[in-house]
């Protein structure tokens, strides 16, 4: 260790060469006590000690001990719908296709994601000023994912088939998850991420969201109404069962009556299309209607919802009871045909703020 005032005792001896030796080895001595002191406080802080607050030393421990998991971290398989993955230790660079939503929700790092303007998540994602697809099409562009140079690929498992798989892995480790059960995707996702609390916290979260949602809903109406949820064309009529939406289940509405007789003809656990004049079989106290796709482009999505308009004119329109009582609420399709924790908490937000009146 050097003192760091010699500098300073130099200058006194030009100085003052007058006085006697004594007094110079003694304000030397005094000297070199204090810069040695200084000098091992400055080697205790040479660890990286800012001198903010007794509590760094702490937080550097935390870093230290966060880096010797980096460096003892182990790669990971991961189940998905092409298989078995392993997944590098603490991946950083995530290219992320169709499950945006997840992603969001654990408040984990993407350098690349689905987006198009109209996307439900389309202000999230553009706020973290990260590469997006910036159309609808719902194929991964790999070129673009390529160039985002990620060290692994999380994938909505419907826009690929095997060849798309493989081409996507051949950039760097890949996971598809389906969206029909986006709570086991995310557990499976923070598995690989290591954030396993947090995909647990985002889940508690959402079950606590949708309790207080159903605790108002039934405050406000009883636990006897009806529900159905439906998408009218100037086509045909969709008509959704409860296996495909949580409309019909976690808000204290029951099936309309002619869900179970529709579900009887369908081959289908989505739900049936049927034309216009089935109309009057939907009795439902409350009615929710999409137009449109999730991912429809926003001319198509503006086309679909100005056509709403004519089919209100029919006269079977008008007999349904809910039209009758002014209870067929217009929702948006795409983050009700979306799904994961962001999606359904913003369905669940337009089902409590329709029946109670509350927009």
């Amino acid at each position: 260790m050097y003192p760091t005032k010699r500098p300073g005792i130099a200058s006194l001896k030009a100085k003052k060469g007058q006085r006697n030796f004594r007094e110079f080895a003694m304000l030397l001595t005094i000297m070199l006590i204090t810069a040695l002191v200084s000098a091992c406080g400055n080697t205790t802080n040479s660890a990286g000690d800012t001198g903010k607050s007794d509590s760094q030393p702490n937080m550097q421990a935390t870093a230290m001990e966060s880096t010797k998991d980096n460096e003892a971290g182990q790669s990971i398989k991961i189940k998905h719908g092409f298989g078995e993955t392993e997944v590098p230790p603490h991946p950083k660079r995530i290219a992320v296709f169709g499950l945006e939503d997840i992603m969001l929700s654990l408040d984990v790092p993407m350098v690349y994601a689905y987006d198009f303007k109209g996307y439900y998540l389309d202000d999230a994602l553009r706020k973290l000023n990260i590469p997006v697809s910036d159309n609808a099409d719902f194929k991964p562009n790999l070129e673009a994912i390529l160039q985002t140079d990620p060290d692994l690929i999380i994938v909505q498992q419907y826009s690929i088939d095997q060849k798309g798989y493989d081409e996507l892995s051949k950039i760097a480790p890949t996971l598809a998850f389906a969206p029909d059960d986006w709570k086991s995707s995310i557990v499976e996702i923070g598995k690989a991420l290591g954030v396993e609390d947090k995909a647990q916290a985002v889940i508690q979260a959402h079950e606590e969201k949708l309790k207080q949602v159903k605790e108002k809903i039934v405050q406000a109406v009883g636990n006897d109404k009806t529900v159905a949820y439906i998408r009218p064309s100037d086509k045909d009529l969709q008509v959704f069962f409860p296996s495909f939406n949580l409309v019909y289940s976690e808000f204290g509405l029951k099936p309309d009556a002619s869900i179970s007789d529709l579900q009887k003809k369908s081959e289908d656990d989505w739900g049936i299309n049927l034309s216009l004049e089935d109309l009057p079989l939907i009795t439902a106290d409350y009615v929710f209607a999409i137009y449109g796709g999730s991912i429809d482009t926003e001319d198509a999505f503006q086309k679909e919802t100005a056509a709403s308009k004519e089919i209100e004119k029919l006269q079977l329109w008008k007999s349904i009871p809910a039209v009758k009582n002014n209870q067929v609420f217009k929702v948006s399709s795409r983050h009700w045909m979306s799904s994961g924790p962001i999606a359904e908490s913003k369905e669940a937000d337009d089902v409590v703020n329709a029946i109670t009146g509350k927009h």
